[in-house]
């Protein structure tokens, strides 16, 4: 992986072989990136793994669904509050069936990905959880 930390943007390179998400985080690691939002991603992966809600319950019920490649993906996109990123990802398979859902651990790199991150000063966010559930809600850090 190789970053390229800008002013307002970070850019990430990860290469074949590399764990995207894991990747992401080190990024943000790195860099120390508290807040920020993920407005790009494009690459191919030799597989993927994703989960997706499966029930209207609250806190809903979710699915884990692991793909083989050669997978493009099609969208990144996503928000990195305190320094967690929360992210959603597209790929799309040789037949033309695409998938969506919360990115996860497992998504090996085919040959790269370039992901564009940008910095945001203000506001600081950051996750806590409704009630009774694992579900995290955005709210503003006090100053």
């Amino acid at each position: 992986m190789e970053i390229i930390d800008g002013k307002q943007f970070l850019f990430c390179r990860v290469d074949r072989g590399e764990d995207l998400l894991r990747s992401i985080i080190k990024a943000i690691e790195d860099t120390k990136l508290s807040t920020g939002v993920v407005v790009s991603g494009v690459g191919s992966l030799l597989r993927a793994r994703i989960h997706m809600v499966s029930s209207n319950d609250f806190p809903p019920k979710d699915d884990f669904l692991d793909f083989e490649g050669p997978l493009e993906i099609v969208s990144l996109q996503g928000i990195i509050a305190d320094g967690q990123p929360h992210l959603h990802i597209s790929i799309v398979n040789r037949d033309f069936k695409s998938f969506s859902g919360h990115l996860e651990e497992g998504c090996l790199i085919l040959s790269i990905c370039e992901v564009a991150i940008a910095k945001v000063d203000d506001p600081k966010v950051t996750r806590t959880v409704f009630p009774g559930t694992k579900v995290g809600k955005l709210i503003r850090l006090s100053p």
